[in-house]
């Protein structure tokens, strides 16, 4: 489960840290690699989010081609967002993880919404 782990939380505040303290333009694709490893690698061993994972894996994918697909990328980063604030509202989410995660969403809508 999401936020069980302190990896997990470390990843969340790093990429919340990078967002709110980073003009969103300035964010470079490796960037955003580099935090999809991070949390690949956080989300490691966790059979429950088999889903997250998956997208993460497709968006590392986008990113590191050549000419991304803003469509595509548009619509990975919306799911995600959802994805987030389903976590974030689920029956087992609880104190500033819960926070995060929605924040977490907002961030990843406005960068749907900017491409």
């Amino acid at each position: 489960m999401l936020g069980s782990n302190k990896l997990e939380e470390s990843m969340l505040g790093e990429t919340l840290n990078l967002f709110r303290g980073t003009d969103k333009a300035d964010i470079s694709a490796a960037q955003g690699v580099m935090l999809i490893d991070g949390w690949l690698q956080a989300l490691d061993g966790d059979p429950n989010i088999d889903r997250i994972k998956d997208q993460l894996n497709e968006l590392r994918t986008v990113l590191q081609s050549a000419q991304p697909d803003e469509q595509h990328l548009r619509s990975l980063l919306t799911s995600l967002a959802d994805t987030a604030q389903e976590v974030a509202e689920g029956p087992t989410a609880e104190g500033t993880w819960t926070g995060g995660l929605e924040s977490l969403s907002k961030i990843l809508r406005d960068l749907a919404a900017d491409l």
